[in-house]
Order: structure tokens, then sequence, then C-alpha cells
């Protein structure tokens, strides 16, 4: 499948079902958290809903991410659902942000291309 990288250590690898959004918390693979965030086409498409509205606020089911901003910066916030509590937060702006909106759109829009 294919990989759509966002900022470093941030990516999404595409699944048969979505995509899922990686973030690795430094730059330091031994040390930090890996988080892996699936995402079906449904939640792609939510989450593209809320990015085009002048100020965002969309939360994954299960609570593993959530996305806040407008369309000059967004904070991902990365939060782990099992065991002990560990949250992460990426901020996007510039080039990061618009690859991010990018990357959500394409991937939301190829439910659409799947179901033709």
């Amino acid at each position: 499948m294919n990989s759509i990288s966002i900022a470093p250590r941030l990516w999404f690898e595409e699944t048969l079902l979505g995509a899922t959004l990686n973030y690795q918390s430094t730059t330091n693979p031994e040390e930090g958290v890996l988080f892996r965030v699936g995402m079906s086409f449904q939640s792609l498409i939510d989450c593209d809903n809320r990015l085009s509205h002048p100020a965002c606020l969309w939360t994954i089911r299960d609570g593993s991410l959530s996305v806040y901003g407008d369309f000059e910066e967004l904070t991902l916030t990365f939060c782990s659902v099992d065991g002990t509590l560990i949250q992460v937060g990426v901020s996007l702006f510039g080039e990061e942000l618009k690859a991010f909106r990018y990357a959500v759109n394409s991937l939301a829009s190829r439910k659409k291309v799947a179901l033709n």
C-alpha cells in the first residue's frame, strides 16, 4: 500500500479499509512512542468535512486522535487508549498543514473510487 509523508515522524499508510496515521514521538524510535491510529474511510470523510470549516474540532471515536485548529494551524493530539495515559501533540502549519489536508482529502476520496 501507499505511504504519504506529512512531516518528520508523521505519515499516513493506505490500508484496504482506509488509512493508518503514524506518529513517532521522538527522533530516536527506541526512546519514543509510535502512535498508530487506524482510520476507516468514514472517519477520513468525517475528518475531511471538519477540516473544511474555519474552526476544526474532530476526534476519532476511540479517542486516540483529536484534530483541532483553523486554516492557519492544526494541532493533532495522539493519546493512548490502553494502559498508562500517554498524550502527545504536534502542530502543523504551512506546507505540513497543506500536506495533511491533502492526504486526508485524497484518502477519503478513495472510497468513492473503490465503490465505482
